[in-house]
């Protein structure tokens, strides 16, 4: 896979996750340190991001591996 598009996927996923965890407060967990709060959200928008990136390309990877793994059976 091009590393253009696989930095692209990574970035998109972990914007997409931050994206989906923007409504959690975790100031509520941490009330004494807010700011330590906002960087776990980034933490986890990037371990998640990079793991659901990591998933879809391994799955893209697969799908495009398949047809040569039938014509290997087939042999």
């Amino acid at each position: 896979m091009n590393p253009i598009a696989m930095i692209s996927i990574n970035l998109l996923a972990v914007y997409f996750v931050f994206w989906l965890i923007r409504p959690i407060n975790f100031a509520k967990f941490m009330p004494y340190t807010p700011t330590q709060a906002m960087f776990l959200k980034i933490v986890i928008a990037i371990i998640c991001g990079y793991l659901l990136a990591s998933f879809f390309m391994s799955m893209t990877n697969w799908v495009l591996d398949m047809p040569n793994m039938v014509n290997n059976l087939s042999k």
